[in-house]
């Protein structure tokens, strides 16, 4: 986990995208629907000229609540972005033990992470390996205390592997929330609900 630079978002329009293929670097990979991204988009990247998902998620958020924490059956919204599979491969989709998985991730993919509210964002500097099938380890809470963690603070843009335990924390007031994930290459297959982009033909 590492911070790798700071963004500035662009004004709220509740515009979201999930797991949007791109070309990394390239402002004009995505659709004018995320022309206000551009400027991140060219600035921000793991390697440019690679393909990338991009997930911007602009929604309000209210107080007591985490703004990604739909997921979260354990009470904390503990998670790695990617579950183990009884193969020992990690993936996203199917509902658990014995599902169809749908997307695949090599085990060095690489996420950048970044939003605007300061404290609404935990990291912690490990990688836990024995993660669930959903990615969920709320259950493992024990193991990562608040004050190990690192607050991600309002623009701040961190490196972390597919396996870094990361926890959308209830905010403190109501709030225009915006966040942003470019997942790096090394994603295979895709989800229903990825957005399509219509700039990349074979995506």
């Amino acid at each position: 986990m590492t911070q790798v630079g700071t963004v500035t978002f662009p004004e709220y329009s509740e515009v979201r995208c999930l797991m949007m293929p791109y070309i990394q670097g390239d402002p004009d990979s995505i659709p004018d629907d995320y022309a206000a991204y551009r400027s991140i988009v060219e600035s921000t990247y793991l390697t440019r000229g690679d393909v990338g998902f991009l997930t911007i998620d602009e929604s309000p958020v209210r107080k007591g609540v985490p703004h990604r924490g739909a997921r979260a059956t354990f009470g904390r919204a503990l998670h790695t972005e990617a579950g183990r599979r009884p193969t020992g491969q990690f993936g996203w989709g199917g509902s658990g033990w014995g599902s169809a998985t749908n997307v695949f991730l090599d085990r060095d993919v690489r996420v950048l992470l970044a939003n605007n509210l300061s404290g609404s964002c935990a990291l912690w500097d490990v990688e836990h390996e024995d993660t669930s099938y959903d990615g969920d380890i709320g259950n493992q809470a024990d193991l990562y205390p608040y004050e190990d963690a690192v607050l991600m603070q309002a623009g701040e843009v961190h490196r972390i592997g597919i396996l870094t335990p990361h926890e959308s924390l209830p905010v403190q007031a109501d709030f225009d929330r915006q966040f942003l994930r470019i997942v790096g290459s090394g994603v295979h297959g895709r989800e229903p609900y990825f957005t399509v982009n219509p700039l990349m033909r074979a995506a």
